[in-house]
């Protein structure tokens, strides 16, 4: 996963994207955000026996990492106060969720 970003990233490393921000900048995919994402995909592929739980464990991720205050997508993402998600976490606790960055 983590070498499918990296070239994805340097073959649209000089194209701006639609807000005229380049694929690198901050809060978008950094090596940061690879190695994140990286670390995610194998918890949830570790973390789970069955064969039907990883891919939906591996959307959680993809639309937890585009999630916006405007657009919240954290249907997939485990609930609870133990959740590995902040926002279903302070849905659970009843406190206020800000969203630090969008990959969007």
């Amino acid at each position: 996963m983590g070498t499918r970003l990296r070239n994805l990233r340097n073959k649209l490393k000089s194209t701006k994207m639609s807000e005229g921000k380049k694929i690198s900048e901050r809060g978008r995919l950094t090596d940061a955000q690879i190695l994140l994402i990286q670390k995610y995909y194998g918890l949830a592929i570790r973390r789970n026996t069955s064969v039907v739980e990883i891919p939906k464990s591996i959307w959680a991720i993809y639309f937890h990492k585009l999630s916006t205050d405007a657009k919240p997508q954290h249907g997939l993402c485990p609930m609870g106060s133990d959740s590995w998600c902040g926002f279903n976490k302070s849905l659970a606790s009843g406190e206020k969720y800000i969203h630090k960055y969008s990959l969007t």
